[in-house]
């Protein structure tokens, strides 16, 4: 692949993530499935083990109130959450370490003691998101429950609202926490390769967002509209063949029913997309932060020299 450090605008970004990706795409795939596999291990064992206390707490009071239940359901969470996050951050983690190697011209390798290595750094991080984000979906629960005051029951509360004030209130509050998020465009990278911690990710994040902050926005709410019309047009062509299919063998096509016969393979399909289009994802992070280093702090200079130095001369 041709290694250019020039500053990339959005078309050239989104050219060298596939650039990127055909470069890396076993060791990417390889790396998703082993951090899955470990991820998906740990997850299960956890369920197990809160499953089995939870049954020995309803065992030993001899009934289950709905606080009961809520305890359970927390307890749950919990536990669960922070495997979740971390298979999360760890992945994306591991694809910026991946697409680093391709665009500095370096040896791809599996780099999994990298990603270990920065894993508290990385949590920390993540860490800082949940505490910056808390405030908005307080400010939410409070919003419900202050609106919902008087309700016997929140969920008759909102089965009583009209749908549309439900969706444009959803969606106005959606896409203001989106812009909000921004910000944690690039904590990720900057805690790799800068080894910064906690809320010093997101003041630096911002930093090299300064100036580009919209376009960056933009980008990654298009890659995201983008990826999920590749999912939804996979689960969409398993409909159109197997029901092409039933009709070619005579049979009439109801689209209910025909949903939910596919909703197994629907499952799988989506599955597979996932797992081929989620380390775009990093690798996409990367190339932002890598672009932003470029024109604020000279970092083709550095990777020019690096080069250099391990005799790449081209």
């Amino acid at each position: 692949m041709q290694h250019n450090y020039l500053p990339m605008n959005a078309a050239a970004l989104m050219d060298r993530v596939f650039d990127l990706y055909k470069a890396t795409f076993k060791m990417q795939i390889a790396f998703s499935l082993i951090i899955g596999i470990i991820s998906l291990i740990l997850m299960v064992a956890m369920g197990i083990a809160l499953a089995i206390g939870v049954g020995a707490a309803f065992g030993v009071a001899g009934y289950a109130d709905d606080r009961f239940i809520v305890i359970a359901v927390v307890l749950v969470l919990i536990g669960i959450l922070p495997l979740y996050l971390g298979w999360v951050y760890l992945s994306a983690s591991g694809h910026i370490l991946i697409s680093k190697q391709a665009f500095y011209g370096e040896p791809i390798e599996l780099p999994l003691g990298d990603t270990f290595a920065a894993f508290l750094r990385i949590m920390s991080a993540a860490l800082a998101h949940l505490i910056l984000s808390a405030p908005w979906f307080i400010l939410l629960a409070f919003g419900i429950y202050f609106v919902a005051a008087g309700q016997y029951d929140i969920l008759y509360f909102f089965l009583d609202i009209h749908p549309l004030t439900l969706i444009f209130g959803g969606l106005a509050f959606s896409l203001l926490y989106i812009i909000y998020s921004n910000i944690f465009a690039l904590s990720i990278p900057v805690a790799i390769f800068e080894r910064r911690l906690f809320f010093s990710t997101v003041t630096r994040s911002l930093q090299l967002l300064k100036g580009d902050f919209w376009r960056v926005l933009g980008l990654r709410t298009l890659w995201v509209i983008v990826v999920y019309i590749f999912s939804y047009s996979a689960q969409g062509l398993v409909l159109a063949i197997v029901g092409f299919a039933a009709a070619s063998a005579g049979n009439v096509v109801d689209l209910g029913q025909l949903y939910i016969a596919t909703s197994g393979m629907q499952f799988y399909v989506s599955l597979f997309a996932a797992i081929l289009l989620g380390p775009m994802e990093g690798i996409l992070t990367a190339l932002i932060y890598f672009n932003q280093k470029i024109k604020k702090d000279g970092l083709d200079i550095e990777i020019g020299l690096d080069r250099l130095s391990r005799g790449y001369t081209s």
